[in-house]
């Protein structure tokens, strides 16, 4: 834990969500308020009412016809849908932007980016799983300690990268030598800060387990394919796809098809780069 502290003060110590979204999550949680309400929070913030009309009229969501209004986005999202986009959009300005030869910060969104999608999609396809669109957050949450280990360790996290890629180590432990903590252990003390759902902390802490038990087996079993399928490169059938199910252990335990999961794919190489021009989060 000191180790994890002394890292912390390196870093300006854990970043805290902004006043905008808070005060919009309560008027989201009230029975007393309705879309017109809520959509005139959201546009006295004008990037995030940008970033929100962006990625509700982009290919993520498929809808036939443009929505030019937030509170149009709202009706149309519903609460627990708009708590998610909420969050994706306000996320890429909370922490600061990293200037590093060593990290890229386009290319960590677009992992977490491509993270998200799959494991949306992956939700959607299961039909015990009623929130499909917490899975697109808890993929774009669950590598967010790394961003904290950029900023206030960028050589140390350099050297990690090194060893994982040269001698192909697993992070986790690599992370605990050089650093003495590791991303899950900051990204699990940063859910606890923001007060994030349980669902979020528990895909972030065993987004590595090839094990997964308990009342999150299924979820957290989503974000562990998910992760691991976003690094791979673009398959393009079925049979590929099942080549590069053979080498993630326990991919059945999401209760997805072969197909469902090369869907899910195709639609992430498709959507990403959308994505994150809709939530702020690429250069391009």
């Amino acid at each position: 834990m000191k180790k994890l502290e002394s890292l912390l003060e390196k870093s300006a110590e854990l970043p805290s969500l902004p006043e905008i979204y808070t005060r919009v999550l309560q008027l989201i949680e009230s029975d007393d308020t309705g879309s017109r309400e809520i959509g005139e929070a959201i546009q006295t913030d004008p990037s995030l009412t940008a970033k929100i009309l962006k990625l509700i009229n982009s290919a993520y969501f498929g809808l036939p016809s443009e929505v030019t209004s937030v509170s149009q986005a709202v009706s149309l999202l519903g609460r627990s849908q708009l708590k998610q986009v909420l969050l994706g959009s306000i996320l890429s300005g909370v922490f600061p932007k990293i200037d590093s030869e060593h990290f890229s910060m386009q290319e960590f969104w677009a992992h977490s980016v491509k993270t998200a999608i799959i494991a949306r999609h992956l939700a959607m396809q299961n039909a015990s799983i009623l929130d499909h669109e917490a899975f697109f957050t808890a993929g774009l949450l669950h590598d967010i300690g790394r961003l904290i280990m950029a900023s206030a360790a960028p050589d140390e996290l350099m050297l990690v990268n090194e060893i994982v890629n040269l001698e192909g180590r697993n992070v986790l432990e690599v992370e605990s030598e050089a650093l003495g903590v590791t991303h899950i252990d900051i990204g699990a003390m940063l859910m606890r800060e923001w007060n994030m759902p349980s669902l979020f902390s528990q895909c972030l802490i065993k987004h590595h387990d090839e094990e997964h038990i308990g009342p999150f087996a299924i979820e957290t079993s989503i974000v562990y394919v998910a992760n691991l399928l976003s690094q791979q490169e673009p398959v393009y059938d079925e049979d590929e796809m099942e080549m590069v199910l053979e080498e993630i252990p326990g991919w059945q335990k999401t209760d997805s098809s072969l197909e469902q999961i090369f869907i899910a794919c195709r639609l992430a190489d498709e959507q990403w780069l959308d994505v994150m021009l809709s939530l702020g989060m690429s250069a391009k």
